[in-house]
């Protein structure tokens, strides 16, 4: 064990008490037993993924036939939002359980899993710790680019070494994890294999004259920019209509008031005087990609690195995001788009883009590599 992983593991364990608080409060009961590793309606022998929130539940979602073939599925995630997510794509499922020595060995118990899979850059220390000492094998699929593993690259080397599957995105990513001594399995983007079938809203034709435009997986600091885009819009195209699909549901959206704002889930549709939908309810996104010719892509204001475009460019859709692409640079380099920065021109690009035809949706053939990989762990 590192020095960096021994102090988190007494740190985790001496702030338990601060450390469960914080994680439980505002939750309702169920979701509060579930974050110290218990569970209402458990099963045990499952095959148990892990995903932080919503944008890694999809890359599990292509894998999620052939492992419902091998045994029950548990999905747990971090964020509540990703746990509504998760609640849809699994009968068993439940929040992630905090990283202390007590929850993890509760959770073991509780759920007995037959293999833990970890996406993306979810590394949770003391169960992974835990699961190696109890023989369980694990996988980390999909990793992308990480900064901490450049931080701490002696302690994700003994994390990751136990691992019986660790999957890279990018090849880039394979090389710095192969750098580090560890194996890498498989190399495959599974965001580009996500796709979902489209359920058209049924408020469609009440816009389909409209000028639409949709801001996906928005965050708070995407928000200035959208709005003012909107606003822009407005001026020249009093009729556009911006669909507002948030990346999490709780989060600040920051409408000024002269805007007339209506939200799904407590207006049901857009009218007519409708400038700003805000789509507050999960799984509609390919729909809502259907129905508006131009995605802009949240997460691209900050220091998030941006998020996948595969969704909308399966879609046919013309893609725009900000100027933050980090976290998933391979994807546009193989997707048209265009970075923008500012209200101003954002709001241009819209207009502009409203005047050309539609792109041909991008497919591309699905891997398999790796759940027969996964298949392959757990037939042993």
């Amino acid at each position: 064990m590192t020095l960096a992983l021994a102090a988190y593991r007494v740190a985790v364990s001496a702030l338990a008490p601060l450390y469960q608080w914080h994680a439980t409060r505002g939750l309702a009961a169920d979701q509060q037993i579930e974050r110290l590793g218990f569970h209402e309606r458990a099963r045990q022998g499952v095959i148990w993924c892990q995903a932080p929130s919503v944008g890694e539940l999809d890359v599990l979602a292509p894998l999620l036939p052939a492992l419902r073939e091998a045994g029950d599925v548990l999905i747990t995630a971090h964020s509540t939002t990703g746990a509504q997510k998760a609640a849809a794509m699994s009968p068993l499922s439940a929040l992630a359980p905090i990283d202390t020595p007590a929850a993890v060995a509760q959770f073991l118990r509780t759920w007995q899993p037959r293999i833990a899979i970890f996406v993306e850059s979810d590394m949770p220390p003391v169960m992974m710790q835990t699961l190696a000492a109890q023989n369980i094998p694990f996988a980390l699929i999909a990793a992308r680019a990480s900064k901490t593993r450049a931080r701490i690259p002696r302690s994700v080397e003994k994390l990751l070494g136990p691992a019986a599957l660790i999957t890279a995105s990018t090849k880039a990513v394979a090389q710095e994890l192969q750098g580090l001594g560890l194996r890498v399995d498989v190399v495959e983007d599974l965001k580009s294999q996500g796709a979902q079938n489209a359920v058209l809203p049924v408020w469609v034709k009440a816009v389909e004259k409209r000028p639409v435009w949709l801001a996906a997986s928005t965050h708070p600091e995407d928000m200035e920019t959208v709005v003012g885009a909107h606003e822009s819009i407005l001026r020249d195209h009093p009729d556009a209509l911006l669909i507002l699909a948030p990346r999490h549901m709780d989060a600040a959206l920051d409408v000024p008031a002269h805007l007339s704002t209506r939200k799904h889930s407590s207006d049901g549709a857009p009218d007519a005087q409708t400038q700003i939908f805000v789509m507050d309810a999960l799984g509609q996104m390919a729909g809502l990609h259907a129905v508006a010719p131009v995605t802009y892509l949240g997460g691209g204001n900050g220091t998030r690195g941006g998020h996948s475009p595969w969704e909308a460019a399966r879609a046919g859709n013309h893609v725009l995001t900000g100027p933050d692409t980090a976290n998933n640079t391979a994807a546009f380099d193989q997707i048209p788009h265009q970075t923008v920065q500012g209200p101003e021109e954002l709001a241009q690009r819209i207009i502009d883009l409203w005047q050309q035809p539609r792109p041909a949706p991008l497919s591309l053939p699905e891997g398999t590599a790796t759940h027969d990989a996964l298949l392959a762990v757990l037939k042993g």
